[in-house]
């Protein structure tokens, strides 16, 4: 259970990330992002592979597939973002993968929209699992900056979103604040949680991009 639950966080979090070929994702198929998540307290490392899938149009709606994997673990995670009516959108239900046979995901993360203002707030939303009694809720959610950001992977012009999300597991109650850089054609870039006093609980940057 605990795994499970480790996976559904490193999951949802993504989802905290396409018709046009500068959404807020990468659309080549064939493409891995490469990312590492460091937990500030332990030390403890986590890799995680965005693997491109699949582009697709269709009725308006273009949609991008990947997959995750993440090493340890057996199988793929299948994901997939779309954009629509100028906003762009992630798949809560796919989040799970392998996780995920009998079990449904319901809400959403941020929507984000294609053209973003600093200082741009967006709505809030919330994603329950309710076979492992979890809900994140994303409050406060907004546009703080639009900046060049250094990782690994290279510099990126990003657009930083930053909220606060609340984490239910059964019954149990964690506040965190998220900073969650985004870069037009690429995705995630880095994403830094604090919690409510403003120390670093985890860091993931993106360390490398490749064919």
């Amino acid at each position: 259970m605990k795994r499970i639950l480790l996976s559904a966080f490193a999951l949802l979090a993504l989802c905290a990330g396409a018709a046009a070929q500068d959404t807020w994702f990468c659309g080549e198929p064939g493409t891995k992002l490469s990312y590492v998540k460091k937990e500030a307290k332990s030390g403890a490392e986590t890799k995680y592979d965005y693997i491109i899938k699949n582009k697709a149009v269709a009725d308006g709606r273009s949609t991008i597939s990947f997959d995750v994997v993440i090493p340890g673990q057996q199988g793929a995670s299948g994901c997939s973002v779309w954009v629509e009516n100028g906003e762009f959108h992630t798949d809560a239900s796919a989040s799970l993968g392998q996780f995920g046979e009998g079990i449904s995901a319901k809400g959403n993360a941020p929507v984000l929209p294609e053209n973003p203002v600093v200082g741009m707030n967006l709505k809030d939303c919330s994603i329950s699992i309710d076979a492992l009694m979890l809900t994140s809720e994303f409050k406060k959610v907004k546009f703080t900056a639009n900046e060049d950001v250094t990782v690994p992977a290279g510099t990126f012009n990003c657009w930083c979103l930053g909220y606060d999300v609340i984490d239910t597991v059964m019954g149990l109650k964690a506040r965190n604040h998220v900073q969650q850089w985004f870069a037009k054609g690429v995705g995630e870039v880095k994403v830094i949680t604090k919690d409510t006093g403003g120390r670093v609980v985890s860091e993931k940057e993106l360390v490398k991009i490749s064919k």
